[in-house]
């Protein structure tokens, strides 16, 4: 089977298809033109709901976003260009809004 594809394989590589297949889902969320903001707006939320002594935590976790981001990037299958995906589109919209 075309592991490219993302099919389910026979046992023994199932787990590492589906591993494989989260990976480009997080790369998708991540080169999608509206991910700095609902980035933005999701550690807006965590800052509100943390107490104070937690803040730095928050901190740490963003100042390592961009190894993150360079990580699953790579896995992008767009060459630079945004996938058509309309589904992802509607959850970024929604999730940015509420």
């Amino acid at each position: 089977m075309n592991k490219g594809e993302g099919e389910a394989m026979d046992s023994g590589g199932g787990e590492s298809v589906v591993n494989w297949q989260n990976a480009r889902y997080k790369a998708d969320i991540l080169t999608h033109p509206l991910y700095d903001q609902l980035l933005s707006a999701h550690v807006a939320c965590l800052r509100i709901a943390t107490p104070v002594d937690q803040l730095p935590r928050i901190d740490a976790q963003l100042a390592q976003s961009q190894q993150v981001v360079t990580k699953y990037s790579a896995l992008g299958s767009h060459q630079g260009l945004v996938p058509d995906d309309k589904e992802l589109d509607q959850f970024m919209v929604c999730y940015h809004v509420s």
